[in-house]
């Protein structure tokens, strides 16, 4: 399934539930305008699927499914809503406007190609003319919020601050360890002999250091690595760098301890560490402006969650099958 390609979207998908019985009663009416029970199995659909395929007992997924229906039926009342208040507001999306989202959409799913990307969309129920045109409404639901609630949004100097104290204010940093090493290359087609040939040298070299000869002279004479002409200096590296088998043996040494040959893809290491500490944390210049749309997005979150709660106040809903309201 593509991931967040339908995440606001009305999916399509056939209005009959097993044994071939309409699921078109009446869900909500709001404002006189009514949600049929179909509108939130349709909206509810992919998140049912990929609840389908995860292992959890039959009294779990029940209340997951009745959970997942209630939001379903909470965001088609909101959107209903919105959909009334874009009635009365200038607001346009363009061809332009779908046609980036669209690569976006693409793009963060892995999608070169057009003609993959409709094949993507029948999965789900949609051609790419429906999918447009369910985009352009979620875009105009989207600009309507925006318009709505951004300019109430206020970030001060003193809240970034107060944020990057919260953040960063007690961080002791990621810790960091810099290291040498010598590589004893191993080709990936190698015969097993060869593959042993390397380790015995790997092995000897490794002894050699441990035993204390100096390991730079040893990375200048024996290493097959890139940095064999630096005497193997790697510099300072975090964890998540290199590759796992080696950033394992290196953090795992002692200051100056040398390692037993570790392998990876490339061959047969030996690791030296010279050194190991904290990075300070970011500087407050550095992270402001990270800082401060963080702080935007969390107000928009909420200025936006107020907003709909101020419009289902004002608006006449009733929410008709008992299963759908939400829990006490």
């Amino acid at each position: 399934m593509i991931v967040a390609l339908l995440s606001a979207i009305v999916v399509s998908i056939p209005a009959a539930a097993d044994g071939g019985a309409l699921l078109d009663e009446v869900a909500a009416v709001v404002d006189d305008s009514p949600i049929l029970l179909s509108e939130v199995s349709a909206r509810a659909a992919p998140e049912l699927r990929r609840l389908a395929d995860e292992a959890v007992g039959p009294e779990e997924t029940e209340h997951r499914r009745a959970d997942m229906m209630r939001q379903s039926l909470q965001t088609l009342i909101d959107e209903r809503l919105l959909g009334e208040q874009l009635k009365n507001a200038n607001i346009t999306v363009s061809e332009q406007d779908l046609d980036d989202t669209i690569r976006d959409v693409m793009r963060n799913n892995g999608i070169a190609d057009e003609k993959v990307f409709e094949m993507a969309l029948e999965k789900e129920g949609l051609t790419l003319e429906g999918y447009r045109q369910k985009l352009r409404e979620q875009l105009e639901k989207t600009k309507l919020l925006r318009l709505k609630v951004n300019a109430q949004i206020k970030i001060t100097d003193s809240e970034i601050d107060d944020e990057y104290q919260r953040e960063y204010g007690s961080a002791t940093g990621d810790e960091e360890v810099r290291a040498r090493h010598l590589l004893v290359k191993v080709d990936k087609d190698a015969t097993p002999e060869q593959r042993e040939r390397a380790l015995s040298q790997a092995k000897m070299l490794a002894r050699r250091a441990q035993a204390g000869e100096d390991f730079s002279k040893l990375a200048r004479e024996y290493s097959d690595g890139p940095s064999a002409s630096r005497g193997g200096e790697l510099g300072w590296f975090k964890r998540g760098e290199m590759v796992p088998s080696f950033e394992a043996a290196a953090f795992a040494q002692p200051k100056g301890g040398v390692s037993d040959p570790v392998l990876t893809q490339f061959g047969y290491h030996v690791i030296q560490l010279e050194d190991r500490r904290r990075s300070a944390p970011p500087n407050l210049a550095k992270v402001k402006e990270q800082i401060r749309q963080k702080l935007a997005q969390r107000q928009m979150e909420k200025l936006t969650a107020d907003y709909l709660k101020g419009l289902r106040k004002d608006a006449a809903i009733e929410i008709r099958l008992p299963e759908l309201r939400p829990r006490s």
